[in-house]
């Protein structure tokens, strides 16, 4: 594909309508090219459209640019290193949530009674929606869905909190001399 320098000049000064003709140009390819690596159809239109947003609030820079085809696939290369980077994170965290489940599972010995005491502390001292958001998961087994629905937040907040609420909590308990205990767990559960 080949873009006309002049396009670009207009996109540069704020010509909407030649941002139209480009976005028209090239948004199926950047789609298809994204939904290859995302496989998720509504994931994909969302990188695209910050894609493009990217582009129209750095329009300025479009003068400057000599391989328009080059320079969006470079920033669809990072766009789409950002998602996958955040999809693995988040399977961190819902492996993390899961592992949490485990550890402080009720058990009659004295060392999950202390460690149970120690989390309870560590949950006292967390913002409150941090902490309903984790007690809903913890002692309620709900899922994300579940939590944003009855808290009427997002499933990306809620997703915060508890990453925040598992951070806090491994910082915590590592602090209570509970790090060799978190740190045998993570390699049963990592299989490492």
């Amino acid at each position: 594909m080949h873009t006309d320098p002049v396009l670009l000049e207009k996109i540069a000064a704020g010509d909407e309508q030649a941002f139209a003709l480009l976005l028209d140009q090239y948004r199926g390819k950047v789609f298809s090219h994204v939904l290859t690596y995302v496989k998720m159809y509504d994931e994909a239109v969302e990188i695209v459209q910050d894609i493009f947003i990217k582009i129209w609030i750095q329009r300025e820079r479009l003068p400057e640019v000599k391989d328009f085809p080059a320079y969006l696939f470079i920033i669809s290369r990072n766009y789409l290193v950002s998602a996958i980077r955040k999809r693995v994170m988040e399977r961190v965290s819902l492996q993390d949530e899961d592992m949490l489940h485990e550890i402080i599972r009720p058990d009659n010995t004295l060392e999950a009674k202390e460690l149970e005491k120690h989390i309870a502390a560590a949950v006292s001292r967390m913002p409150p929606q941090q902490r309903m958001v984790f007690n809903l998961s913890r002692n309620s087994r709900l899922s994300q869905e579940e939590i944003a629905a009855k808290m009427n937040i997002s499933k990306r907040t809620v997703k915060f909190h508890m990453t925040a609420a598992l951070n806090f909590l491994r910082l915590f308990l590592k602090d209570a001399d509970y790090g060799a205990v978190i740190i045998a767990l993570l390699l049963r559960f990592y299989d490492l």
